[in-house]
């Protein structure tokens, strides 16, 4: 029996999480979020929970390492659950999480300092500029995780041969691998160049980032790039953007999967 899982490739996916018990509001927030987002030319999903709340927190767990936008209501129809608890628990397992408060109780807003929750807004519910307070918060989301990606581009690592370096962009690295017979790594690029140089994997893996994932003994990965996840008789492997194929090691698969998954 063969195991597939299908990934998105890209750097950035966005998630915009609504917690709303009532029907005619969340509808309104969704529609409200799905019409920007679409004039913004933003690809996203938009996820709508009006009961089963601990079902966003599996979301949140199964989800790090995407633009994750969570719309609570403060008071939510279940026991146990508001939407400051809900953000507490968010704010665990997401720590990146952009988390907007939506609310027919201003006298609550005061409540978000004493929480810590670093919420980006508190939106009063009849407030007369509803509409523009949504949409101005996913302006400053934009606006935020553009300027990450260009602090991403300022990321580089030198290589060096017996004759020569070459400084690489990590966002521009898709996976390092030795070869049979051969000393040297490989470093396979976005663009389908290889470069060759002197290291270990083991001595490479400190310089990087969270992004990569020594997989197995002959391949680092960037977890940004993998297209597919394959296993197959207890034989690991991941496909690469390129179509390239990489093993992984049994060990390594369940953290894969996690790192990688959407």
């Amino acid at each position: 029996m063969v195991n597939y899982f299908l990934l998105f490739p890209g750097a950035y996916m966005f998630n915009f999480i609504i917690c709303e018990d009532n029907p005619s509001t969340g509808s309104i927030i969704r529609g409200l979020i799905d019409d920007y987002t679409a004039l913004r030319s933003l690809k996203c999903n938009i996820y709508l929970y009006q009961n089963h709340f601990e079902r966003v927190i599996d979301f949140a767990q199964a989800n790090p390492g995407h633009t994750n936008v969570y719309f609570l209501d403060i008071i939510l129809n279940q026991e146990n659950i508001s939407g400051f608890t809900l953000a507490r628990q968010i704010r665990r397992k997401d720590i990146m999480a952009y988390i907007v408060f939506i609310s027919s109780h201003p006298e609550f807003s005061l409540k978000i300092l004493q929480y810590k929750l670093r919420a980006l807004d508190y939106i009063y519910k009849h407030d007369d500029n509803f509409q523009k307070r949504i949409f101005d918060c996913i302006d400053v989301i934009l606006d935020e995780t553009t300027r990450l990606e260009d602090l991403d581009g300022l990321q580089q690592i030198t290589l060096k041969n017996a004759n020569s370096f070459q400084t690489v962009k990590l966002s521009d690295i898709m996976y390092i691998e030795t070869r049979p017979g051969s000393r040297l790594l490989y470093c396979t690029l976005k663009d389908g160049s290889v470069i060759e140089f002197n290291d270990t994997l083991k001595n490479v893996m400190k310089v990087l980032d969270d992004r990569f994932f020594h997989c197995h003994r002959s391949y680092i990965i960037n977890v940004l790039q993998v297209r597919r996840l394959e296993n197959e008789k207890q034989y690991y492997s991941v496909t690469m953007n390129n179509g390239k194929v990489c093993d992984v090691s049994k060990p390594n698969w369940k953290e894969l999967i996690r790192r990688v998954r959407t």
